[in-house]
């Protein structure tokens, strides 16, 4: 069984998963799906396709929604979904599975697997520190599972809830944060910036300069995975004023190269 894992993550929660689960799979790749991005289209012969993501919103990305507009199947595949979440996964994986559909496609199954959040702002969701080892346990005890479900290509319905609630209450969470609020065009380096310029090499979308006199801006193209603010070793980025003093996080297995590795050169 050729099997591959696209995934998309910003503090590494995402990828943390689809590494024990590849390895518990076997002869399985992992391929990050900004990479694949191509205006050529995405084209895979893999028997088993996972597409691994975090939930923004309750609903994808829209750097996993672009990907998943582009993909192209050679063969009748396995496709499953991954969605990482802080506590609740609303629709996302329904969303997965309604592109696919509008592709000719279909989702084969989607799992939900809770992980620390990391939703700094600008609501603090981030409360869950004493929590964290009990989260990862969790998540890490339904690898072997899922891995069974997926070699034996078990056709099962995606996780989470696919209520009106969960659908337009996400939307609109989405528009309030980003054209009300207008989250991406909050962020900014303090004074404590030394240029290392890893909120540039790690940033997915390529949405961040740093230059060096030590102006860092953002454009117009940030994908909110919030990998810049909570990966900066200096905690030298905030939103706006919500964010000054509130912890930062990051998957402790994952690293500021495997980031790099996802953006690519």
């Amino acid at each position: 069984m050729k099997s591959v894992i696209y995934y998309f993550t910003g503090t590494g929660n995402t990828l943390a998963i689809a590494r024990a689960l590849a390895a518990e799979l076997g002869d399985t790749k992992l391929i990050p799906l900004r990479r694949a991005i191509s205006p050529l289209g995405i084209s895979t012969d893999a028997d088993v396709v996972g597409i691994a993501f975090p939930v923004y919103y309750l609903d994808m990305p829209k750097i996993v929604r672009q990907f998943v507009q582009q993909i192209r199947f050679s063969k009748p595949t396995f496709v499953f979904g991954i969605a990482t979440c802080g506590e609740r996964p609303g629709g996302a994986l329904f969303r997965l599975g309604e592109s696919l559909e509008a592709k000719g496609n279909a989702l084969s199954a989607g799992y939900v697997l809770v992980m620390p959040e990391n939703y700094i702002g600008p609501v603090d969701l981030m409360q869950d520190a004493d929590r964290m080892a009990e989260k990862y346990a969790q998540a890490t005890s339904r690898i072997p599972a899922i891995a069974a479900s997926i070699r034996d290509r078990k056709i099962s319905a995606p996780e989470g809830e696919n209520s009106a609630l969960m659908k337009f209450g996400g939307a609109i969470a989405r528009t309030l944060m980003t054209s009300v609020y207008r989250v991406p065009h909050r962020f900014h380096a303090t004074e404590k910036c030394n240029r290392c310029g890893t909120c540039g090499n790690i940033c997915p979308t390529r949405n961040i300069t740093v230059t060096e006199d030590a102006v860092v801006t953002w454009g117009s193209s940030c994908t909110q995975c919030y990998a810049c603010i909570h990966w900066c070793p200096q905690e030298a980025i905030e939103m706006g004023g919500r964010t000054s003093g509130k912890r930062r996080y990051h998957h402790p297995d994952v690293s500021i190269k495997d980031m790099r590795d996802q953006r690519g050169e």
